[in-house]
């Protein structure tokens, strides 16, 4: 009986299958990575009790998110390559250390320095998780599974820490002690295959030649930071939206909170179907329901009409992020281009508060909205290119692996 060249994909992708120890050193990696920013209300409350203003908190949070970015992106070219896990180690044990003496010192100004410190060893979990997940089979899943995970564990920490009582021993402790596990799950990383590079599909379409592969690469580190920002602008000016519609403090955290669990849906829908569902179709239709929506958000004057598009808006963006990534992954199995992608993220991150705040300022929140549901939109082409390539290097890695064998 003929083979057919699905099949082949499967027996003979070099990438490995997701297990429970490559699995959770990726993934505690992946949540470390993205616990500061997840914690940005608490931080921004801890900062506050030890006497810094609004603006000084903010820019002391900007300055450790933009410390784990860039080393992030510093560390990506390492990050895919045979030291993986020692960049990884190194990386993390600055972070406990870090965070540990934010934790535990008592002089605001040494309490500052570790916890940007820590931002910075943090970096390292950004890029090794980031390549990480390029080396186990099935991005779409394996991406979507992280993204659940992480929504999840944040949620427990989340809900935990105002219990313990809002203090830097509680949160800056708690960012210590995950780092910590990270450190520890780190030997569990998995490495990239020794077969990572794609050949040609066919020479007709030459869809993952080495050169498209890399235009891609390069494309999806400039627009994904992008739609980012203009997701993120949304999300951290939520409060600002409700009030100029008068959705009270209640309905907005349950709205906030409903959204959380909207974008989880998402996640578990991308981990049930894989790579069943591809990439550049239902990431085109992402980006076309989310710039609608952002759209919306800019117009409704209605308190209930803007929690449901917040729900729905998160929902979207679960999907499309997850995508984004296992678009990365599907690249290069060596983690190339999905070791820098969330170092990227973050810079766009880390500026979207101002960049959203000085929109609505100077234009006012209609055209707020619009020019976020805009960027959506202009990324729609680059986007399906990039994950026609991806899904093409994917194939050509396994055929190549294929003629190997």
């Amino acid at each position: 009986m003929t083979t057919t060249f699905a099949q082949r994909t499967d027996t003979h992708d070099p990438r490995v299958q997701l297990r429970w120890r490559n699995g959770s050193a990726t993934f505690a990696l992946a949540l470390v990575g993205l616990m500061m920013a997840n914690l940005a209300p608490l931080i921004m409350a801890v900062l506050g009790s030890l006497g810094f203003d609004l603006v000084d908190s903010g820019n002391i949070l900007t300055w450790a998110l933009l410390a784990s970015a860039v080393v992030g992106l510093g560390t990506a070219k390492l990050a895919a390559g045979e030291r993986r896990r020692w960049l990884a180690a190194l990386g993390l044990t600055v972070a406990v250390v870090g965070f540990t003496c934010a934790a535990l010192l008592a002089d605001p100004t040494l309490v500052v320095i570790g916890f940007v410190v820590g931002g910075a060893g943090v970096g390292a979990a950004i890029s090794t998780s980031g390549a990480a997940i390029a080396a186990l089979r099935n991005p779409n899943r394996v991406s979507a599974t992280s993204g659940v995970v992480n929504r999840l564990l944040v949620m427990l920490v989340l809900a935990l820490l105002p219990v313990l009582g809002l203090t830097a021993v509680s949160v800056f402790g708690a960012l210590a002690l995950l780092s910590l596990i990270g450190l520890l799950l780190a030997v569990w990383l998995p490495m990239a295959p020794e077969h990572a590079a794609p050949v040609d599909v066919t020479e007709s379409l030459q869809i993952a030649a080495p050169h498209r592969v890399s235009i891609a690469g390069i494309a999806l580190l400039i627009i994904f930071p992008l739609w980012g920002a203009s997701e993120d602008a949304v999300w951290t000016l939520t409060s600002v939206l409700g009030d100029s519609v008068g959705l009270d403090a209640t309905a907005l955290g349950l709205a906030l909170s409903a959204a959380a669990g909207g974008g989880a849906i998402a996640m578990v829908l991308v981990t049930v179907l894989g790579n069943k569902m591809g990439r550049a179709t239902p990431l085109a239709a992402a980006l076309v329901l989310g710039g609608l929506i952002k759209i919306g958000i800019g117009l409704t004057a209605d308190p209930t009409t803007l929690a449901l598009l917040i729900v729905a808006v998160n929902t979207i963006y679960g999907l499309a992020f997850v995508l984004f990534l296992a678009t990365a992954a599907g690249l290069d199995a060596r983690g190339r281009w999905s070791a820098p992608l969330l170092g990227a993220y973050l810079i766009g991150s880390s500026f979207a508060p101002i960049m959203g705040a000085w929109i609505i300022e100077a234009v006012g929140i209609p055209v707020f909205g619009a020019i976020m549901g805009i960027v959506s939109f202009a990324v729609i082409i680059p986007a399906v290119w990039i994950a026609r390539v991806s899904v093409g290097a994917e194939r050509a890695l396994a055929r190549g692996s294929a003629e190997r064998d």
